[in-house]
């Protein structure tokens, strides 16, 4: 079983990590920590890996590859959305499939949640996801429905913990408002929330937002400081998903995210996602003056035209398909001082100001994505930008201390 369960993630890891430059670093993720010191309560246990393919210890080797080789037990497999792959198009469902005789369960299909069904082959949970820390992002919305399950069908739940490749110490946004929960914003944390997994797991059960007899086991990092970008942790990036191929890109995403709902073109159908902005009637030099270059933000703005193009599993219709945009391109020079949503959000009061009759919403992707209605209704004129930065100062604050309890690093 083993040689042709090898041959399959071989062909299924797509951007191969490579093994870090500097195997000595001091950094060891959480599924490095679980097989080297694998829990004596799981040792009979059928293991639901909760998995895809950015699912590796640190020096190359996939967790799933790891257990089988140590002869775990390893009951079924869950995937989350874009596949176990990880090639599969951002919405597209995905059916249960199979790796040799393990049975890998889509929970991106015509159920997002474990079934009881499924429960019947597993003793345990075990999850471990590259997250890019950003709300709106499925992966996390996954481990909350696998906590509730944990909690419905008894079974323990273990939280392999990564790093947030944003950084530990920086939250922006609003809270979710409960108007506009969905599975791409499940719990009442700000766009950006500066968690690991293992933190925010944590804070769904103490603030009640998943269960409280959920029976959930953190497996902790060593290594990592709250302070950390993912550049500080020397560990290769694998894409997360197809539109996030770099650190850099999820980065910027907890801002230029959202810039889709705006009928905007946000670099998709190019090898820059996310790391560009356009459209057919923009000025770019008018927008870079306007934002000072990006120094501001330690960012470097540069003035481009490109075009975006269907691109098979990663986008198949991108805003302002085959015409040619003019827009910036952003670089992060400066990490530490980048507030990716408030720059975005500067952005948009000069589109807004310099473009009134260009600009146009996609108004429930925006507030679900947004989490609240604010940023819509300043579009609208509604609510002026200072009311809407000061609300999201507020919610920002307060999540800071909300979640003080909840730290597992320093």
């Amino acid at each position: 079983m083993i040689g042709g369960l090898i041959g399959i993630l071989s062909l299924a890891l797509w951007f191969p990590a490579q093994v870090p430059d500097n195997p000595q670093t001091p950094l060891r993720l959480g599924s490095w920590n679980f097989c080297e010191d694998f829990p004596a309560a799981l040792q009979k246990s059928r293991l639901g890996l909760v998995i895809n393919h950015t699912s590796r210890l640190g020096d190359g080797r996939s967790l799933l590859e790891t257990l089988v080789e140590a002869d775990r037990m390893v009951g079924a497999v869950f995937a989350p959305e874009h596949g176990f792959s990880g090639q599969e198009e951002g919405g597209r469902n995905i059916e249960d499939s199979r790796l040799d005789d393990i049975q890998v369960f889509s929970l991106y299909g015509s159920s997002r949640r474990p079934s009881a069904e499924q429960m019947q082959v597993i003793d345990a949970f075990i999850y471990d996801i590259q997250d890019v820390g950003t709300r709106f992002y499925t992966y996390i919305t996954t481990m909350k429905y696998v906590l509730e399950a944990g909690a419905e069908f008894g079974k323990p739940v273990y939280i392999l913990d990564r790093p947030n490749p944003c950084g530990g110490l920086i939250v922006e946004g609003p809270l979710l408002d409960s108007a506009y929960e969905s599975f791409i914003g499940a719990v009442p944390i700000p766009i950006r929330y500066g968690l690991t997994a293992g933190e925010l797991a944590w804070m769904m059960k103490g603030e009640g937002w998943v269960p409280e007899n959920v029976d959930l086991h953190v497996i902790s990092m060593t290594g990592w400081k709250r302070r950390d970008y993912w550049e500080d942790t020397k560990l290769p990036w694998t894409a997360t998903s197809p539109n996030i191929p770099t650190s850099e890109t999820a980065f910027l995403y907890p801002g230029t995210g959202l810039l889709g709902a705006l009928i905007l073109n946000q670099g998709l159908g190019t090898e820059l996602p996310f790391l560009q902005f356009g459209a057919p009637w923009l000025n770019p030099q008018d927008i870079i003056e306007a934002l000072e270059g990006g120094r501001q933000y330690g960012l470097e703005l540069e003035a481009i035209t490109y075009t975006p193009v269907s691109i098979p599993d990663k986008v198949l219709h991108p805003p302002y398909e085959n015409r040619s945009c003019q827009g910036v391109r952003i670089r992060i020079r400066q990490p530490d001082r980048l507030y990716s949503l408030r720059f975005v959000l500067d952005l948009i009061r000069e589109l807004k100001s310099q473009y009134p009759d260009q600009l146009h919403t996609v108004e429930n992707s925006l507030n679900l994505m947004f989490g609240t209605n604010d940023l819509t209704r300043y579009l609208a004129g509604s609510l002026s930008f200072d009311e809407l930065t000061a609300s999201i100062t507020r919610d920002e604050q307060l999540f800071l201390k909300q979640r003080r309890k909840y730290l597992l690093y320093d």
